[in-house]
């Protein structure tokens, strides 16, 4: 499958410390290296700090890296010409569905924003952009749902919002920064498969950034894992979660709370039979 998007050697540097001599440096990225496929989902994992979100930020050049370069869509982002094309054609659904939205907005006000920041289509069209992302992401009534303000919506709704957000410019690129670690357990299966149909019928690939293994599995097609800045370990996502060969991997797995530990050895078990 063709690439959309191509990060070579990404590294971002901070100093902490208010005086010179007791500055020290923080490789937040260093010498970030990976691909994603069209129609893929890449995972990021790792634990607090260990660089994703700096990563992901990177590539949407809220911050400017110290290095590296990065190539969306076969384009060197480098320039604002190259910058306004990822921007538009990827987009981000953040961790928090509340703090993500103006409050004082009503549903169809935030799904409208990037719609007038990008300049897509005239009022008519763009109520009629609203509403197709408000049923693309099950949000129905969608005439209703667009006159109501967050507060009136349950956490899962909101992040569908923010869903409908994300895909209402059409992007070949969605980033998902955490998008499920705020919600009930109940509804996040519903919300990670709703970015998997998405993905099959609008041929989304998604940069899905989690430390949770357990989603990650379920959506994810490739896997890198970071720590303190650098990915340890890499690969299709069975190989890497069910044969791990880097320690702080190992770590990872040791440390998911599943209710049923049978599970993981129970999956482990069809995937080498799937592989013999």
């Amino acid at each position: 499958m063709e690439e959309i998007l191509s990060v070579n050697d990404l590294k971002k540097y901070f100093t902490t410390g208010g005086f010179a001599s007791r500055k020290d440096l923080v490789k937040a990225v260093d010498g970030v290296s990976f691909s994603v496929k069209k129609r893929e989902t890449f995972v990021i994992a790792g634990g607090s700090g260990s660089g994703k979100t700096t990563t992901a930020r990177l590539i949407l050049r809220a911050i400017e890296p110290d290095a590296g370069t990065i190539t969306f869509d076969g384009v060197n982002v480098a320039d604002d010409i190259s910058l306004r094309k990822i921007r538009k054609e990827c987009q981000m659904i953040h961790q928090d569905p509340y703090a993500s939205v103006n409050p004082r907005m009503t549903v169809s006000d935030i799904i409208r924003e990037p719609l007038d920041i990008h300049a897509i289509g005239n009022a008519e069209e763009k109520k009629r952009l609203i509403l197709e992302a408000l049923h693309e992401v099950k949000l129905e009534p969608a005439e209703e749902i667009a006159k109501k303000y967050p507060h009136m919506l349950s956490g899962g709704q909101r992040q569908r919002v923010a869903i409908a957000r994300s895909i209402v410019t059409k992007p070949k690129l969605i980033i998902a920064d955490e998008p499920v670690s705020m919600l009930d357990v109940s509804v996040r299966v519903g919300i990670l498969e709703l970015m998997r149909e998405l993905q099959e019928r609008l041929g989304i690939s998604f940069l899905y950034i989690t430390h949770d293994l357990a989603t990650a599995r379920y959506i994810g097609h490739k896997i890198a894992i970071m720590r303190n800045g650098e990915i340890v370990e890499s690969g299709p996502i069975n190989d890497v979660l069910f044969n791990p060969k880097h320690p702080y991997t190992k770590a990872l797995i040791d440390s998911i709370s599943d209710p049923d530990p049978d599970n993981l050895k129970r999956d482990k078990e069809i995937n080498d039979k799937d592989l013999d």
